[in-house]
């Protein structure tokens, strides 16, 4: 009996004990007694910032082949972890990058500077409308894509979210259907002359916006068609006159099943946002819809007859995997010509990675959203799924705090209504899923937020497009939330392209038999520890 009594007091002590060890940690911490992370020192660019000194990366730092590359997310899977972070901050300035005011490249030829679009041979009309609109200097992408496009070329745009890429194919386009259209015959009922095609319907409406804009001053027919309403499309199919059709896949795809519109006329065809169509799932699809074109290998520019073969087009923030595959028996691959930026696959606005438990969200969430919204910034959070973005938008709104919800368990009208909202800036906060990564203009969008880190690199590349965009208000960043095995791995991939300078790989952690560029087989993370030293928690 004694001996039980005695065990209970050794147990009350040592649960006392411990309350107050944790006490005085607490105590500790509100004394000022906690870690900062280190100063960069002077003359040193810092690229990647820690509370741990011995792991931060500056520009110009280099690791042997024999050296193995620490990593601050070594250790991330240790539940001691949480709370652990690390900055990511870019080298390059993204304004002066687009404008070709910083960086020589290496081909300089292609690189030129072109002062204004006089110097394409772009219509003076089309040149009046831009100066309209207050456009009158190209991008550094445009200035080496326009020439190519406007000589007939098939040409494969891939470069960084938010640096031009639409204009780059969209401004040739309507000066080729400005000069065909007074080559064929009035009468063409539903036979485009131009063909822009995107994965989800949002892109398709921005980019119909943009053509629009323009088109509507030099009498070219623009028609924006997104899926939604296809059936009441093929009951009752317009008829009318049309120059250029914007839409996405899976509508255009149907109504040219059916012949509503005919693809006989087209003679030049854009994939905008290819990675996504080039996905597995639309392959074959994909495929059988590119056979209705007559696509060729170059177009013969001659302003006197219209071209006998279609121009291909290909735009992409990341560089198609499958593109080889897909279009082999369709078009001549090597009649592709390449137009990549140096910045491909870099995220080009700082970055913070925090490492959090799944319990830790909604506090975390709560802290990082109410300054951002006092001080009227807008915000765009990004989840994994449907469920848990409608999840996150009725705690946010619950919290007070305004927030609207896009994603594909919404009726087009509502995304759209949503889209609009948030763009005209009615309400602060946006909570997606990767239905609002792509090609979504969002120069106001000064914060965004992965709620769920992706699983895929291609998608984070994505999603980061939505800040730090040319023309973007400045002090844009993006903040991630990394909580489970997977989003680790993936985060482990993104810091080790960084360390070694190179662009982040496309890595799927879904697909561990993948490889990414740099030919690395995916390693469970457990066979990774002999390789590289991790943060002993």
């Amino acid at each position: 009996m004694f001996a039980r009594l005695c065990n209970l007091c050794q147990r009350t002590t040592y649960v006392q004990l411990m309350q107050l060890q944790r006490c005085y940690r607490k105590g500790s911490k509100k004394k000022g007694n906690v870690r900062h992370i280190e100063v960069p020192k002077e003359g040193q660019v810092p690229i990647i910032v820690t509370k741990h000194k011995k792991l931060n990366f500056y520009k110009g730092q280099t690791y042997s082949k024999d050296e193995p590359i620490p990593l601050i997310t070594k250790g991330w899977n240790h539940y001691k972890s949480k709370g652990d972070h690390f900055f990511v901050y870019p080298v390059t300035n993204v304004q002066k990058e687009a404008y070709c005011d910083s960086v020589e490249s290496e081909e300089k030829e292609e690189e030129e500077a072109y002062n204004s679009f006089e110097y394409f041979g772009l219509s003076p009309q089309l040149i009046d409308i831009l100066k309209r609109y207050s456009i009158k200097k190209p991008l550094k992408i445009q200035k080496i894509g326009i020439p190519k496009i406007i000589n007939g070329a098939n040409t494969v745009i891939a470069a960084e979210t938010g640096c031009g890429k639409t204009y780059t194919y969209l401004l040739p386009m309507i000066d080729q259907v400005l000069r065909w259209k007074t080559l064929v015959e009035e009468h063409r009922y539903n036979f485009p002359l131009g063909l822009i095609v995107t994965p989800t319907r949002e892109l398709a409406f921005q980019i119909g916006l943009e053509a629009k804009k323009i088109c509507q001053y030099l009498g070219i027919r623009t028609k924006t068609i997104t899926g939604g309403k296809t059936k009441k499309i093929m009951l009752d199919p317009p008829v009318e006159k049309v120059d250029i059709v914007v839409s996405s896949f899976g509508v255009i795809s149907k109504l040219t099943t059916t012949n509503i519109y005919k693809l006989n006329m087209v003679r030049h065809l854009v994939l905008d946002e290819a990675d996504a169509l080039f996905h597995e799932t639309f392959e074959d699809q994909l495929k059988v819809f590119l056979k209705r074109m007559p696509l060729g290998f170059t177009q013969n520019v001659d302003d006197t007859k219209l071209p006998t073969t279609a121009q291909f087009t290909l735009a992409s923030a990341t560089m198609p995997s499958r593109m080889t595959e897909v279009l082999e028996n369709v078009i001549n691959v090597q009649s592709l010509k390449h137009v990549t930026s140096d910045k491909l696959h870099h995220v080009l606005v700082p970055q913070k990675f925090i490492r959090l438990g799944q319990d830790d969200k909604p506090t975390e969430l709560l802290k990082y959203i109410k300054p951002k919204v006092a001080n009227k910034e807008q915000v765009i959070i990004f989840t994994n799924n449907n469920s848990t973005c409608n999840w996150v938008s009725m705690f946010l709104n619950n919290s007070n705090i305004p927030t609207l919800a896009l994603n594909g368990d919404m009726q087009l009208y509502d995304r759209q209504n949503q889209y609009a909202n948030f763009k005209s800036g009615k309400c602060q906060v946006l909570c997606t899923t990767n239905a609002g990564s792509r090609g979504l203009d969002t120069v106001t969008v000064r914060h965004v937020l992965n709620y769920e880190f992706p699983n895929a690199t291609a998608d984070y590349i994505h999603r980061c497009g939505r800040t730090g965009r040319v023309g973007s208000i400045k002090n844009c960043r993006v903040d991630n939330f990394v909580s489970t095995s997977n989003e680790i791995a993936v985060v482990q991939k993104i810091e080790r392209a960084i360390r070694k300078m190179k662009p982040i790989p496309i890595f799927d952690i879904r697909d561990v038999q993948n490889e990414d560029d740099y030919n690395e087989p995916f390693k469970p993370l457990g066979n990774e520890r002999q390789e590289e030293f991790s943060i002993p928690y």
